[in-house]
């Protein structure tokens, strides 16, 4: 997928994300805003309460979002016959599309009220999209092939190599230079002797000052504005590879750890959900069928 066409694809799947929060969210506003007590008598509880004709369509496809982007992903990850449709990345972007909207859908369902085993699987849902926007962070970190194939070592040294020859060979920048930038990339402490907090509180904190840094000690090179973008996007590049092979094996620990707590709680989420749709049969619920 060409660059610009995936920026395309991300600009979509947001606009459709928040045109659906937002349009759900203004139509039934005036609902939500009334207290509990009061809400039966509003002209909308009808179709507003959770077993009402929206409310409930917003739960049942919330859920088949969530079921179905976890199918999805997972079934392209692991099954050999689906690993050569698409890229994983892309993959998993519509999986993080799915399971962030899912929930919010599965909310409006909710009408903002929790109980019982409702909140159970409500609070265990938020702990799997708060987690899996850590784990999506993660992910990024660790470099990938066109394929989605993690890099080894050796490939990405090449890599930053290329990059290297490319700042001193095109942009005519210094050794001396390529090396500041290099030492930009890396904390003071070891990252094999840091501690996961130390290691976290580095790359989502100190990264802000490392752009920064790295956006003043460009300015300072004499090179014609017309290459300043482009070299600064060059230069970022070797940044962030030279960060992420230092942290490697750090953001190897700390994905198998985002694992043990991610998992729990998604099969906490799945088991309730399909009680609460097996009681909600059940008890003899049904939505326009």
């Amino acid at each position: 997928m060409f660059k610009g066409i995936h920026r395309l694809y991300i600009l979509f799947l947001l606009f459709l994300a928040l045109f659906a929060i937002v349009a759900i969210g203004v139509r039934g506003a005036d609902y939500y805003l009334t207290p509990m007590a009061e809400r039966p008598f509003h002209p909308d509880y009808e179709i507003l309460k959770p077993t009402g004709t929206l409310s409930h369509g917003y739960g049942i496809i919330g859920s088949l979002m969530i079921v179905g982007g976890v199918i999805l992903y997972s079934s392209r990850k692991r099954i050999r016959a689906f690993s050569g449709i698409g890229k994983l990345q892309y993959v998993l972007e519509f999986h993080i599309f799915l399971c962030l909207t899912g929930p919010i859908l599965v909310l409006y369902h909710t009408t903002f009220k929790f109980g019982g085993l409702v909140s159970v699987s409500f609070w265990s849902m938020m702990s799997v999209v708060a987690s899996g926007l850590v784990g999506r962070y993660v992910y990024v970190q660790i470099p990938r092939g066109i394929h989605g194939n993690e890099l080894s070592v050796a490939e990405l040294n090449r890599e930053r190599e290329k990059i290297r020859e490319l700042l001193e060979m095109n942009y005519r920048i210094p050794a001396e230079v390529v090396h500041r930038i290099d030492r930009l990339a890396l904390p003071a402490k070891s990252p094999a002797g840091m501690s996961l907090f130390e290691a976290m509180r580095f790359l989502l904190l100190d990264s802000v000052y490392q752009r920064r840094s790295l956006r003043g000690l460009l300015r300072k090179l004499p090179v014609p504005a017309k290459l300043a973008r482009s070299l600064h996007r060059v230069a970022l590049q070797r940044l962030l590879l030279t960060r992420r092979i230092a942290f490697l094996e750090q953001f190897r620990r700390i994905f198998h750890y985002w694992h043990v707590i991610h998992l729990p709680f998604s099969i906490v989420m799945f088991v309730i959900l399909f009680v609460h749709v097996g009681v909600a049969i059940a008890l003899g619920y049904r939505w326009i069928f």
